[in-house]
Parts: C-alpha cells; structure tokens; sequence
C-alpha cells in the first residue's frame, strides 16, 4: 500500500494495488495442466506468449475498491465462462421462454430474462471502462491503456459509481454474451474502434462483450440494443469471433 488520493472518492488515503481488469479473470484464464507453464496466453499482433502479469497500480482505496466488487464484480465473475467449461449466463439466455431471433444477433429482453441482474452487470462494465480512462497503466507488452472518455464523462461515470446519481443518460451500453468459444476462454483491456463519428470502446471478459457509447446523438442501432437507458434492456447472443479485432487489439 502507499498512501495519496483515491481517484473515485477523492479522499486521501491508504491506495491499494488496484487491478484494471478482474483478478479473477486471469485466474479463470489459467491452464488446468499439471506439467508446462499454465499462464495465461497473451495475443498480440506482435506474437503471443505465456505471462502472469496483471495490470494494476496505486488508484484506489480499500472502501472504494470494496464498492467495486460489491455492486458489480463479484456478481460478473459469477456469470463469465468459467474454467469448467460452464457459461452461466449464456445459459440463463438460452433457457429464456422466449427471444427475438436475428440475422446475426439474438436478443434478449428484460421480460424474458428478469433473473438475470443488469444494474451488476452494468456497473462492472462502468467501472472497468472508467479505471482505463482515468488512469493508464502498463499491459504485458510493455504498452499502456489508451482509451479517453474525457473529462466531463469520467466525472459523471464517477459520480453513478459512488452511487450519487443514476447511470448517465447518454450511455449507450451494449453487452453481448459470446457463443463461439474462442472468445469464452478470452479476456482483453478496453479499446477503441479508433472510428471519428462513431467512437465506441469495449472489452471483453470471458465471453461477454461489453461496448460503450457516450453521445447525445447515438446511432439507431446503439439505442435500440442497449441495455441501459432502455426500457426494454437488451442483451444479445451471437459468434463474437467478428468482432476479432477487440481482443487481438
């Protein structure tokens, strides 16, 4: 621990050791072999290659980090694909009485699937997509963080998280739940798509897929297949291996 000014309560304080993606990510990403180096495997478009590393630094506070697994990790590492080969949350979709089949998507409203809690959901997606905009921190291969929300939305996203106020209105969040398993087995920092008009960053974590926008003018389809700001809450199932770039990036 080192003591300076926790970001999210801006109290001065003790600092933890604060982890930009979930712990148990990388635990669940560990190889179940008795014999050879079971770390994680790190992609690049560099190459790839066995690493225990975890980003992370002095961000946080003990309460505030507390308040992140609370009211959203915890519940998420429960619902990620886990090391057994179970995907809980894809199958609390699948065994939905009912769903609106797509071209390439399936949905999934919060009429069909009120079991499932999106407000956890929703603020680990918050929380990981605001650590890696306030704070860089350096990656496996040596590079740092590069996603920027700006400040007017960090200080709003900080402001939901500490539970001041309700989830911004103008976030657009969609959260697709992969089905190929390749991404299951799969975890990566935020991102962007590095578009001008349509900034989106995302992440994934084990086979779900969390993508942000936040815009006073989203595109239709954000709008429609959010689940946040969105009275029908959606979520999606569909082969994320399209949306390869995200975690090669």
């Amino acid at each position: 621990m080192q003591r300076g000014v926790c970001k999210l309560c801006r109290r001065e304080k003790e600092l933890q050791a604060s982890h930009l993606m979930a712990p148990a990510l990388h635990k669940k990403a560990r190889g179940t072999g008795k014999r050879g180096n079971q770390d994680p495997t790190v992609v690049t478009l560099d190459g790839r290659w066995h690493s225990s590393f975890q980003p992370k630094d002095y961000v946080l506070c003990r309460e505030c980090e507390g308040l992140f697994s609370k009211r959203g990790e915890h519940y998420t590492m429960g619902m990620v694909s886990q090391q057994d080969g179970t995907f809980p949350l894809l199958e609390m979709l699948t065994n939905a009485p009912s769903r609106i089949p797509g071209r390439s998507w399936t949905i999934y409203t919060i009429r069909e699937t009120p079991n499932i809690d999106r407000a956890r959901l929703a603020y680990f997606a918050m929380s990981v997509f605001w650590r890696a905009s306030v704070h860089s921190l350096k990656m496996a291969n040596g590079e740092t963080t590069s996603i920027c929300l700006g400040k007017k939305y960090d200080e709003e996203i900080r402001q939901y998280l500490l539970g001041d106020i309700s989830i911004p209105p103008n976030t657009s969040l969609i959260v697709s739940v992969c089905t190929d398993k390749t991404s299951q087995r799969s975890f990566f920092a935020p991102s962007e798509n590095g578009k001008t008009k349509d900034r989106t960053v995302g992440f994934g974590a084990r086979g779900i897929m969390f993508f942000l926008r936040m815009t006073n003018s989203p595109l239709p389809f954000q709008r429609r297949l959010s689940m946040v700001n969105n009275p029908d809450s959606i979520m999606t199932t569909y082969d994320c291996r399209q949306h390869s770039m995200w975690w090669v990036g």
